[in-house]
């Protein structure tokens, strides 16, 4: 009777987070049964405002997911952003598990949905399909990231040869050979 009991209380608690998973919108490619699926591989946690969620140098291979609440990121005593509900961070560090490159401090009341490499690696062999999909969702923000971070570098050093980027007589040419 124990056992029953024990296995529903999860049921119950694994649907409460894709309900709160459901409502963000890093959730939107995923169906609910996926969603569902990628609850009973996180571990949510709860910051209180100023609590240091991960730190610059750490190794943890972890991903997170804010479903609720913002996190400051900064690198030394220079805020570089603040991601908000339904944000990601530690992707680099859930593929590459090099260290942290910030650190980042709860704004408020802050729930994450953590997934480690040991989970990811366990849902893929799990549902393969499910685990291409959220590693390809995974790769699309390392994607967005690094383009938004050349767009903000180029930006910030400007164009120092006063090109505009349009001269024809620096373009190459291509051409298919199949």
């Amino acid at each position: 009777m124990k056992v029953k009991a024990h296995q529903r209380l999860n049921a119950e608690k694994y649907a409460k987070y894709a309900q709160i998973l459901e409502k963000t919108k890093w959730a939107n490619e995923f169906s609910w049964n996926h969603i569902k699926k990628i609850c009973l591989y996180i571990d949510p946690v709860m910051a209180k405002p100023g609590a240091v969620v991960f730190k610059e140098g750490d190794t943890d291979r972890s991903l997170g997911i804010i479903v609720k609440g913002a996190i400051d990121i900064v690198k030394g005593k220079t805020k570089l952003t603040t991601l908000r509900s339904s944000q990601t961070f530690g992707e680099m560090a859930l593929i590459d598990g090099e260290p942290r490159s910030a650190t980042g401090i709860a704004v408020k009341e802050t729930v994450i949905f953590f997934m480690r490499e040991e989970h990811l690696i366990q849902l893929t062999e799990d549902d393969p399909a499910l685990g291409v999909q959220l590693l390809w969702k995974i790769s699309k923000l390392i994607s967005q990231r690094l383009r938004h971070t050349t767009g903000q570098l180029v930006d910030y050093m400007g164009n120092p040869s006063g090109e505009d980027g349009n001269n024809k007589e620096s373009e190459q040419s291509f051409t298919r050979t199949d």
